[in-house]
């Protein structure tokens, strides 16, 4: 990472610190996203996760955040994506972002699990509230089979949607399907397999999830030119797919049985 985009990532952090850790209803803060992994470069935004009382309003500790990030530098571009908030500063590249998200403290559990958020890169705590929270693996894994048994029974029978566009000769709604009904539901596959306590983490963080050889199959398949590159994808996507459907269904049929 460069010098210059160190100093500014420590600037705004230590900005947003010294706003909000005096303020009694702010309880914690900690760096997550690729701070949480280890991974940060010039490429990262700033993922800045704050704990606050139950009963605080939160608008009012954001314009404390934001007052404290536009005496860093002017704030060019805000944007509300729940659950949390983007920030643009003037002086920033195009690639360094804040993320702040404002979390109650009775809503932040699942924020600090570390096996789906990595370890959190503690700011600062006024008590014990950054320690790991135990995964609840029982929730996750119902959440995960109800999406197995969904996809298992759709599927194989949505590769229709992809397929009909290509013999129509619609480019436009060929991609949209085979991206829609082919590669995001067998990147849900994959993960269920390679990296069940993400499973529904989407294409993120997928060059880390999965092994090198899934990472590759699955990379010479998303990327296709035209008609005749989904139409010989497709198959081979949908195979894949299947197979995983029958690869996960294998372990709940052994523990169904016992």
């Amino acid at each position: 990472m460069t010098s210059s985009n160190q100093s500014l990532r420590t600037r705004i952090t230590s900005a947003v610190c010294v706003a909000l850790e005096p303020l009694p209803s702010v309880l914690a803060a900690w760096e997550g996203g690729s701070a949480a992994f280890g991974a940060v470069d010039d490429y990262s935004d700033i993922d800045l996760n704050v704990l606050a009382d139950d009963d605080v309003p939160l608008d009012v500790l954001y314009a404390v955040a934001e007052a404290a990030l536009g005496a860093v530098s002017p704030i060019t571009t805000s944007h509300v994506s729940p659950p949390g908030r983007y920030y643009k500063l003037k002086e920033s590249d195009d690639f360094l972002l804040v993320d702040l998200i404002i979390l109650r403290a009775g809503a932040s559990a699942q924020a600090l699990e570390v096996e789906r958020h990595g370890v959190p890169r503690c700011l600062f705590d006024k008590g014990d509230w950054l320690r790991p929270r135990p995964l609840d693996e029982d929730a996750l894994a119902a959440r995960r089979d109800a999406r197995r048994r969904e996809l298992d029974a759709w599927f194989v029978v949505s590769q229709s949607f992809v397929r009909k566009a290509v013999l129509r000769g619609q480019e436009v709604e060929a991609l949209a399907s085979f991206w829609g009904y082919t590669l995001k539901p067998l990147v849900e596959l994959l993960r269920m397999q390679y990296c069940p306590a993400r499973w529904d983490f989407g294409m993120r963080y997928l060059d880390r999830d999965l092994p090198p050889a899934a990472y590759s199959q699955l990379r010479d398949l998303m990327f296709v030119r035209d008609l005749a590159g989904i139409e010989a994808h497709l198959p081979r996507a949908s195979a894949w797919g299947a197979a995983l459907l029958r690869d996960l269904d294998l372990p709940v049929r052994q523990r169904d049985a016992d």
